[in-house]
């Protein structure tokens, strides 16, 4: 069987490539570039150089290699698959949510409203327009109402959450969303740390597949993508509430991920839904979850199993650049504006993040190359930015 995979830059497309091929699929990626690090994956049996796809080379791609499953990876990956994706799946299954679970899993607005229909705790937040002001004191989250979106000339545009610190800043945040014809929510910081619930559910709504991990550091200490992430057991103070919340957004047959903030013994508060493969995506895999391959298995007919197997709690994952930049921060760098929490320690930012080779996303003993791709391909970026 064959499995097309629509990107192959980032930790989560090593491991979907990966997981795939574990599973018995010969997987060729679009790639940006050579240095992409799934495409030099050994899991990776061919690459396609093509850029930043466009509907074309998907479509190409499709016709010429005629692969079971196609996956896409990121939300840009979702944002410029959607005009042809009726197109797209009268020659392949497509391992993601249907476009009615996906329009709604993605619409930060509705997901908060569907969690707390549920009795799921979310931060509090209000919906603004381009030129509403401040509801509550500052600092607050600003965050656009989608992630991403496809402009008319097919490119894709988005932001993230980010600090605002006073009304200036915020007016900004508004302009950026605006200018995607999104809305603006903004939210009162909420304390506590992150810790990440994934499932995977069947069409009856029953979990096939769930885990749970911890954020030990982010990208910036401000928040982010996961520098350090370690397994935890699966605790039902997060499962059942992901499980539910997949179950009423449709989110089956394919895997989620639901990001909870946790301050102490006060129930868990729901900060995102990612119906899309994650940057931690590896660690699931290592630990013995393979969410994408019994995924694209069950999209070509095998039945997904039930109850979720164990897996292995206590493994630490990272991601070298995230903890450079995270250490390098800490150590050089002050916080951004609107930040009120906690800086680190100096000294154990520039150590902590020290690993052996074998705990990486990324790179792995037996499969290095990802690892000396994303060097590459991060270097060139930093060398050559208009490149």
């Amino acid at each position: 069987m064959k499995a097309l995979v629509l990107s192959a830059e980032t930790p989560s497309a090593c491991a979907v490539v990966r997981s795939l091929y574990a599973v018995g699929f010969e997987v060729t990626t679009l790639a940006e570039a050579w240095t992409s690090p799934a495409a030099l994956s050994r899991s990776c049996a061919a690459s396609r150089q093509v850029g930043v796809w466009k509907s074309a080379d998907l479509e190409r791609a499709v016709v010429e290699l005629a692969p079971e499953v196609v996956v896409p990876v990121t939300e840009g990956d979702l944002a410029r698959l959607a005009p042809v994706r009726e197109r797209v799946e009268l020659r392949s299954r497509i391992v993601a949510p249907t476009p009615e679970a996906l329009d709604e899993a993605t619409e930060k607005t509705f997901t908060s409203k569907a969690a707390e229909a549920l009795g799921i705790a979310v931060p509090q937040q209000w919906v603004l327009g381009p030129n509403d002001a401040a509801p509550a004191p500052f600092p607050l989250i600003a965050k656009p109402s989608r992630s991403r979106v496809l402009r008319p000339d097919g490119t894709v545009g988005g932001g993230t959450a980010a600090y605002v610190a006073d009304p200036v800043a915020l007016r900004a945040a508004q302009a950026e969303h605006a200018a995607l014809g999104l809305d603006t929510i903004v939210q009162r910081p909420v304390p506590g740390f992150a810790i990440l619930a994934s499932v995977l559910l069947r069409e009856d709504g029953a979990p096939s597949l769930v885990f749970v991990h911890r954020r030990n550091r982010e990208a910036r200490p401000e928040g982010g993508p996961s520098a350090c992430a370690v397994s935890l057991a699966p605790d039902p103070r997060f499962v059942e509430p992901a499980v539910n919340l997949a179950r009423a957004l449709g989110v089956v047959g394919v895997p989620a991920q639901f990001e909870f903030r946790v301050d102490g013994d006060r129930p868990p508060v729901l900060l995102d839904v990612n119906p899309r493969p994650w940057g931690t995506l590896g660690l699931a895999l290592d630990c013995g979850v393979n969410f994408y391959g019994l995924a694209a298995r069950h999209a070509v007919g095998d039945a997904l199993p039930a109850p979720p197997p164990p897996y292995r709690a206590g493994v630490e994952r990272h991601y070298l650049p995230f903890e450079l930049r995270r250490a390098w921060t800490v150590c050089f760098g002050e916080p951004r504006p609107g930040f009120a929490g906690p800086w680190p320690d100096k000294w154990a930012a520039a150590i902590e993040w020290f690993f052996v080779p074998t705990d990486g996303l990324v790179g792995k003993f037996d499969d290095p190359l990802p690892a000396l791709g994303d060097l590459v391909r991060i270097a060139s970026r930093a060398l050559f930015p208009a490149g």
